[in-house]
């Protein structure tokens, strides 16, 4: 028969064909995701509406909302109306300086913040009759940041191993009452509200930003006291090291634009290793993957399970797969060999008896024999049935007599 059995293992090559696409699918949306999540905390972003709009920031999924500036007003821009008068007679410069304080005290540290613009939200109109607007810069803060206080008299140094960089968050300087056991003051009793000055932010990116090392001293000569005199201050920085690749990625203006004193340090950084050839690059990249990659599970840990699990499950079905298919083969392969008709078997038997009694000239007597051996057993079975019919015979006249008798003696009482 020329009817082959299928195995049964080649069954399951689709379904496993659609679960590794279904894994592969999932785990390239996973990287996918992965690399806007880090475009949206690397990167600054901005938003703005005009009075009467609402004003609407949002953040992903491990980061919240990080204020770096505000402005409500009207200003040169002019991102709401045009202007109908053309000599500017209106007053086109106007801000309200409690717009920052506002929308650090509305959005700050949220993953989410919704603002109606309204001048009665910011106190005073600073200018009636004028289209305003609310502009906010802000970034997205991971949860997994690194903060460093330094006190006012003292040097802050901030460093990241190459080859990340520096990308600022926030930085507060001043006194905060919920943090009085920093830089406690020696002779002078700390007031009792909060004196922050939230702008020094912009002076610690602009010292600090995509560099490696940075020196920033805390003095009331690099930032504006807040406090009154006499208050012990410090400076409040948070910030994290991130790739250089993926800042030079998501923020190219800042290498392209970058000063004298920072090529200079990056030359001395990177020169001895840059010489003869340019295996350092790759190797940068390749600490910049293996950072990705311990980053996306830090930050991710459902979805670097659900990858590692997906992966044993995927290897566990093809070992189970290839031993299906093993197995099934094998025992089609028996199946064929034990379904060749009898009609082919007794042809290579007579074959090789034939041979036999070619090459052997006593085949024939042994043969004989055999025949001889089962005609003698045939007619001991035929003796054997004859003999046991006989003795049942026997046996039933037997009790015929004994019936008779009996039947006899009881007649004749």
């Amino acid at each position: 028969m020329s009817w082959t059995r299928p195995c049964h293992g080649l069954d399951w090559s689709h379904s496993l064909l659609y679960l590794t696409l279904l894994l592969w699918t999932r785990r390239m949306n996973a990287l996918a995701d992965f690399s806007s999540y880090l475009s949206r905390i690397i990167t600054s972003h901005s938003a703005h509406a005009c009075d009467g709009q609402p004003l609407r920031l949002h953040c992903p999924r491990h980061s919240t909302i990080s204020i770096q500036s505000a402005f409500y007003g009207s200003g040169g821009a002019r991102l709401c109306t045009v202007d109908p008068d053309p000599h500017g007679a209106q007053n086109h410069s106007c801000s309200a300086f409690t717009a920052l304080q506002k929308l650090l005290s509305e959005c700050q540290s949220h993953r989410n913040c919704h603002v109606p613009v309204n001048h009665l939200l910011f106190g005073e109109d600073p200018c009636p009759g004028t289209a305003k607007y609310l502009h906010v810069a802000y970034k997205c803060k991971p949860t997994e940041h690194r903060r460093h206080v330094s006190c006012e008299g003292e040097t802050m140094v901030l460093r990241c191993k190459p080859p990340r960089v520096l990308n600022i968050y926030a930085a507060v300087y001043g006194r905060s009452v919920d943090q009085a056991d920093t830089c406690p003051p020696h002779l002078t009793r700390p007031p009792p509200f909060d004196c922050l000055n939230y702008e020094a932010v912009h002076m610690v990116s602009k010292s600090c930003y995509s560099k490696q090392k940075c020196v920033v001293a805390v003095s009331n000569q690099t930032f504006r006291d807040p406090c009154s005199p006499g208050t012990r201050t410090y400076l409040s920085v948070v910030f994290s090291c991130v790739p250089r690749t993926l800042l030079r990625e998501a923020d190219p203006s800042i290498f392209s634009s970058a000063s004298s004193p920072t090529v200079n340090s990056e030359k001395n950084l990177e020169g001895p290793l840059s010489k003869g050839s340019r295996s350092p690059d790759k190797s940068g990249a390749m600490m910049s993957n293996s950072l990705l990659t311990y980053a996306y599970i830090k930050e991710h840990p459902e979805m670097a399970a659900l990858l590692f699990t997906s992966s044993v499950c995927v290897g566990l079905l093809c070992t189970l797969l290839a031993v299906s298919v093993r197995v099934s083969c094998r025992g089609s392969a028996d199946h064929r060999v034990a379904a060749k008709p009898d009609s082919q078997q007794w042809d290579t038997d007579e074959e090789e008896d034939d041979d036999d009694d070619e090459g052997a000239p006593g085949a024939s007597m042994a043969a004989a024999d055999k025949k001889a051996i089962y005609d003698w057993e045939e007619v001991t079975y035929m003796s054997e049935a004859a003999e046991r019919a006989e003795r049942i015979e026997r046996r039933e006249m037997i009790i015929q007599e004994i019936w008779m008798n009996a039947y006899l003696n009881g007649s004749s009482w």
